[in-house]
């Protein structure tokens, strides 16, 4: 338990440095956050580990590492999804701005060529 709040401090400080070097965004960092301080939650209050055994009970689930697995398997997907879409958005960017600079280029051969034959 110890060593969860550790890592989630650790984290959490890691964290805030990238938040302050504008490396990542408030909603990045809101996000990563609850995560950490969920993580330091569980390793410095008893109680924080004692309700997540009332919720896995109430969900139907048998302990709760299978809370902790479902919820992080579902964060990971919620995460790759995102990356995804940003990628995506990122690669039409790239395909706007080659185009751009393709135009660019072309129309500035053109009036090279028209000044010399001037």
């Amino acid at each position: 338990m110890v060593a969860s709040a550790v890592f989630g401090l650790g984290m959490a400080l890691f964290t805030t440095r990238e938040l302050l070097q504008k490396k990542i965004r408030s909603a990045q960092y809101v996000f990563w956050m609850s995560l950490w301080l969920g993580l330091i939650l569980i390793g410095v209050v008893p109680q924080f580990y004692s309700a997540i055994l009332l919720i896995t009970s109430v969900l139907g689930m048998y302990t709760p590492i299978h809370f902790v697995t479902t919820f992080s398997i579902l964060i990971l997907f919620t995460v790759v999804y995102l990356l995804a879409k940003r990628v995506s958005e990122l690669n039409e960017k790239i395909g706007l701005l080659v185009q751009r600079i393709a135009v660019q280029s072309i129309k500035g051969e053109a009036d090279r060529l028209t000044e010399k034959e001037a």
